[in-house]
């Protein structure tokens, strides 16, 4: 599905927008723009965001971080973006409509998705210098394209490709591990 532009305004007046929009509509800022975005997805693309965020949130302290799934918005500067799952550090305002420090995103694959999720996300998300991975999965089979923050505090120009499900995701700096055989259970068998 094709974006929508809708109207030029500030960010102030975005988050105004959003936070009285009706649901079954999503909504994401782009350099000024708000943009009406697809809402909703196949089965097996809410299955794996559910998956990566219980996945991750069984795994991290509470005390310290945040899981959420797709409600949860990325404020990059110039956009604010919705991803399929978002791990942040506690401490965001509950009424917070968007994180400007997510530790690690992950986007579910669509076919109208591709290009964003694989090309102009990345540029977007990996200059928050709080990000410390980004995770396109397909929802097809067990394959991801992952981004990591090496120790010299940079990500690689291409990311890993990261495919099977005997594989699994190593993210470091969250002490994390994420199988691909628990988070694809039942998809694609």
């Amino acid at each position: 599905m094709t974006a929508h532009a809708l109207m030029f305004v500030d960010k102030p007046t975005f988050y105004r927008f959003v936070a009285k929009a009706e649901s079954g509509y999503r909504y994401e800022y782009v350099r000024g723009w708000i943009m009406q975005q697809q809402a909703g997805g196949t089965l097996k693309h809410a299955r794996l965001g559910l998956r990566f965020a219980a996945v991750l949130d069984a795994q991290l302290d509470p005390k310290i971080w945040l899981t959420t799934g797709s409600d949860r918005a990325i404020d990059t500067g110039d956009t604010v973006r919705y991803a399929d799952s978002v791990v942040e550090k506690l401490g965001a305002p509950a009424d917070s409509l968007a994180t400007v420090a997510p530790w690690l995103i992950v986007e579910v694959l669509s076919p109208s998705s591709e290009e964003r999720d694989l090309a102009t996300k990345p540029v977007e998300y990996l200059g928050l210098a709080s990000l410390q991975a980004y995770i396109v999965a397909s929802q097809d089979e067990p394959l991801c394209y992952v981004w990591l923050r090496g120790d010299d505090g940079a990500f690689a120009p291409a990311p890993l490709v990261i495919k099977g499900r005997a594989e699994s995701i190593q993210v470091s700096a969250l002490s994390a591990t994420i199988p691909l055989a628990e988070v694809y259970r039942g998809i694609g068998e």
